[in-house]
């Protein structure tokens, strides 16, 4: 599974052959929605990847965390694929509340972050978002 991509139509053999945790991990605590943790980073809700998912924004900085409400795929900013997204309903309205915060780079749950061009980026992914671009199969 080490060789198996991280993105196209094999990436979701990686779930698939065990490389996602078997069963859930107990949360030390919870956050919430808003709150700031760990010296400065703001919670940022982002379900829709997977239930419960946050995000987290580092204000000071304008680092974004995103996890996998967000890809980064050749420099641009793009949903997570369809094959792996758990609520599109729910990930589209959270990726709209990530691309708009006043974001100067983006570290995604997979690959590198994205620190060039990050404005324009975010502008072309809320404008694809908000004409109802439909959601990729496959990143």
């Amino acid at each position: 599974a080490d060789r198996m991509p991280e993105y196209g139509p094999l990436s979701a053999l990686k779930a698939w052959l065990g490389e996602s945790p078997p069963r859930a991990v107990l949360a030390s605590h919870f956050v919430t929605d808003g709150a700031i943790v760990a010296g400065g980073f703001r919670v940022i809700a982002t379900p829709g990847h997977s239930p419960g998912h946050t995000s987290y924004f580092l204000e000071e900085l304008g680092v974004l965390f995103a996890g996998d409400a967000l890809a980064i795929c050749s420099g641009r900013v793009a949903c997570m694929s369809r094959f792996l997204t758990d609520d599109l309903v729910e990930a589209r309205e959270s990726m709209l509340r990530c691309l708009t915060l006043a974001v100067r780079a983006i570290c995604p749950g997979h690959r590198r972050p994205l620190v060039a061009d990050v404005a324009q980026q975010r502008r072309a992914r809320l404008d694809a978002l908000r004409r109802g671009a439909r959601w990729p199969l496959f990143v």
